[in-house]
């Protein structure tokens, strides 16, 4: 029996394989990146423990009876995070496993030859590659310290900032400070401030559906060519062209036509068409043209799947 498994920031996708690779069991657990939990690291083992052996008592397995495991887990970014999965995978009774970054899942997930760019916006981004001889490189994903910007997050916190630099430090209501003011039902300026505390509960279930209905206001407003919103989505697609460039530098590809795969809740789910034509018109000019964008079609653990199989 083999284990598969995506580790996200808001969820994890975990699928219990048997010896052909087929799925036998899937299960649905909670965040899995060290980042977003309260005890980092020492929580993503006791999730990833817990997790597992749901899969295992409900087939009346135990954890001799898996072959393997491969995951990929947001927020695993440094050397020192890599030995710390490794350690959880350990404290959890597996022997043999794969931790990488969640990032590499969907070049693996698209292309049976495993390699490529994945451009990753979900509650964060980050930008990963793989070349042709297996080579992997991953950037971004640190948040401001690498000036990331695109993911979940990223949107709520910059859309927040916009009202608050305009409506309490200018006393403005601009555009998109009405119709974000509009938006959250929000009376006064006491009323904004204080919604911050509502924001950034993370895990809430309140706190996702205001994160949602702050990332929706945003692609709408940028649809209706809010020069505010435009800024801000010149911003992240600035992010993911530098990125992709730095990876596709760092790494061989030998002259090959480049597939890069959009995937993460933002780009396969948020995002609007507008957006998404000016990010594959901008990722078009850079690598001299070599680039060619692709929608993910299939789901991340399904790179986690083929990375069993090879």
């Amino acid at each position: 029996m083999y284990i598969a498994i995506d580790g996200g920031g808001t969820k994890t996708e975990y699928l219990l394989l048997d010896k052909h690779f087929q799925v036998v069991d899937h299960y649905l657990g909670g965040c899995l990146n060290h980042d977003l939990l309260g005890n980092g690291w020492a929580d993503v083992s006791l999730a990833l423990k817990a997790s597992i052996d749901v899969l295992l008592e409900r087939n009346g397995l135990t954890v001799s009876d898996i072959e393997a495991v491969a995951a990929g887990i947001s927020g695993l970014d440094t050397a020192r995070d890599q030995l710390q999965a490794d350690a959880c995978f350990s404290s959890a009774g597996i022997s043999r496993f794969l931790a990488i970054n969640d990032g590499y899942l969907p070049i693996a997930a698209e292309n049976p030859a495993a390699w490529g760019v994945s451009l990753n916006c979900g509650t964060g981004m980050c930008c990963a590659a793989i070349d042709s001889s297996g080579n992997r490189i991953k950037l971004a994903g640190m948040d401001e310290w690498s000036g990331d910007a695109g993911g979940g997050n990223w949107i709520v916190m910059q859309m927040y900032r916009k009202v608050y630099e305009n409506l309490i430090l200018k006393d403005v209501s601009t555009p998109l400070v009405m119709e974000y003011v509009k938006a959250m039902n929000l009376g006064s300026k006491v009323d904004f401030i204080n919604s911050w505390s509502d924001l950034k509960e993370g895990e809430n279930a309140e706190c996702k559906a205001l994160h949602r209905k702050i990332i929706w206001l945003f692609f709408e407003l940028l649809e209706r060519s809010n020069p505010e919103a435009q800024a801000l989505a010149d911003q992240m697609i600035k992010c993911a062209a530098y990125s992709i460039d730095a990876a596709v530098r760092e790494l061989h590809f030998s002259g090959e036509k480049i597939p890069v795969y959009l995937s993460g809740s933002i780009l396969t789910k948020a995002a609007s068409s507008g957006y998404l034509s000016m990010l594959k018109k901008a990722l078009s000019c850079i690598c001299q043209g070599k680039l060619e964008v692709h929608m993910c079609t299939k789901r991340p653990v399904e790179g986690a799947v083929q990375l069993l199989k090879g």
